[in-house]
């Protein structure tokens, strides 16, 4: 699975299980700052009867689970809306529902996937006018979520963001308990959580046990420093850059501890994470906030504390990854798909998906006091350490974003397995991906 996918779908996949209660159908103020809900549309109750078409190119949702998050709540809201999600298959790809002339009303993707659908498929359509028309106040979201956007569209807004995810620092208190080292704290720097990881690294009898894992698409994705794989003016890969470098080493230092390397049956993905939270052999795993809530459940004895921190900049955290909701430039019910987009990012919406272990994406983190409230396994979790702080600024992002990561996940894997220094492994990577990039833009 690619990063975008997996990210999106750490996301989604929390959804499936939650239980909707519905709420009443007529406007009121809420504490958002968006009057005349939702998001300061001001509708009238005896609108005609509508359909909204929703889709995404995740592939984590089915009907019963975009119902059962998103669908019942819009119905309940707007009587006269009729949600219909069509879910992701073989005979439903975005191509082909273009090609047989579909109706999409709102499309709705992780920032990652927004290049190659929305903008792939020219859907883009700015909804700058439709947020001054139904006042909307854009200064209750998420600074960065809108600085996204702005990137994007050129100044515009293409779309809302709804739920978001990040990084976050998972620990097993078994194995710290069992060797007498206290447990992680929140705040850590990078240098910290080094030291640490050498603690935990360790062999007893004939088990050996690693420090620290750590999912590389995402840390080195969302990194605190924002620096992009690409750089979007020039379309040339920056593995070179100081900063991307540093950002580099930072992550791949950790496997240079003793009894904390990896080898080439360990060096994926999927083999660090079981590591963590099947063999339970890993004392620390860097990797998305949604985990916590989707895979960490009853089976391991788990908390969490913020992401590592640079020490020149101890109040920043990693970057937001939000998944936005578009609507789609075709769509002839423009007017009813903003006022639904703009419910969902209400206090009372937003309030709901925390408790039901989706990150919020407004400003403020009142919402997110209630995180995992429905969810028995969450209780007593240091969840507040989810997000950040204050979150990284929003790193430009490229059409080229996937190209660079596959050739960066080689310089990465060569590193790790001791086969290249730091420096020729970027440098070779850096120069495929550019050669790459060159052979994409001639077609």
């Amino acid at each position: 699975m690619s990063q975008k996918r997996a990210l999106l779908a750490a996301a989604a996949a929390l959804v499936f299980g939650a239980a909707l209660a519905g709420c009443g159908s007529k406007p009121q103020e809420t504490a958002g700052g968006n009057a005349a809900q939702p998001g300061g549309t001001k509708l009238d109750a005896k609108r005609e009867p509508v359909e909204l078409v929703f889709y995404s190119t995740s592939g984590d949702f089915d009907e019963n689970g975009f119902n059962k998050t998103f669908g019942d709540k819009i119905k309940a809201k707007f009587p006269h809306v009729t949600p219909k999600f069509i879910a992701l298959t073989k005979d439903t790809s975005l191509d082909k529902l273009i090609t047989t002339g579909q109706p999409i009303d709102i499309l709705f993707n992780s920032i990652g996937q927004t290049s190659e659908t929305l903008l792939n498929y020219k859907m883009e359509y700015d909804i700058s006018d439709l947020i001054k028309k139904n006042g909307y106040d854009t200064s209750v979201l998420e600074p960065v979520t809108l600085d996204i956007q702005k990137q994007i569209a050129n100044g515009g807004i293409y779309g809302l963001p709804v739920f978001t995810t990040t990084l976050a620092l998972y620990y097993n208190k078994d194995l710290f308990d069992k060797f007498g080292v206290p447990y992680p704290k929140d705040g850590m720097t990078w240098e910290d959580t080094y030291e640490l990881a050498k603690k935990m690294s360790r062999t007893d009898g004939s088990v050996t046990y690693k420090g620290l894992g750590l999912s590389f698409s995402h840390t080195s994705l969302l990194n605190a420093r924002s620096v992009p794989y690409v750089d979007t003016k020039t379309n040339k890969a920056a593995f070179t850059n100081e900063s991307f470098k540093n950002v580099f080493e930072t992550l791949t230092k950790f496997y240079e501890i003793q009894h904390n390397e990896v080898n080439k049956d360990t060096v994926g993905y999927t083999k660090q994470i079981q590591s963590f939270d099947k063999d339970q052999t890993t004392a620390m795993f860097l990797a998305l906030s949604t985990l916590g809530s989707v895979r960490f459940k009853e089976g391991l004895n788990w908390d969490v504390v913020s992401y590592p921190v640079y020490k020149e900049q101890p109040n920043v955290g990693p970057q937001s990854y939000p998944t936005y909701f578009y609507i789609n430039n075709a769509s002839k019910h423009k007017d009813d798909a903003f006022s639904v987009i703009a419910y969902l990012t209400t206090d009372e919406f937003q309030t709901h998906l925390a408790k039901n272990g989706i990150f919020p994406v407004l400003k403020s983190r009142e919402a997110m006091k209630s995180y995992g409230a429905d969810i028995p396994f969450m209780k007593n979790k240091n969840t507040q350490s989810f997000l950040p702080k204050q979150f990284a600024p929003a790193a430009p992002v490229s059409k080229y974003q996937n190209i660079a990561f596959n050739n960066l996940n080689n310089a990465y894997n060569a590193v790790l397995l001791k086969e290249k220094d730091v420096n020729t492994a970027l440098r070779e990577q850096e120069e495929k991906t550019n050669k790459d990039i060159e052979a994409q833009m001639a077609k």
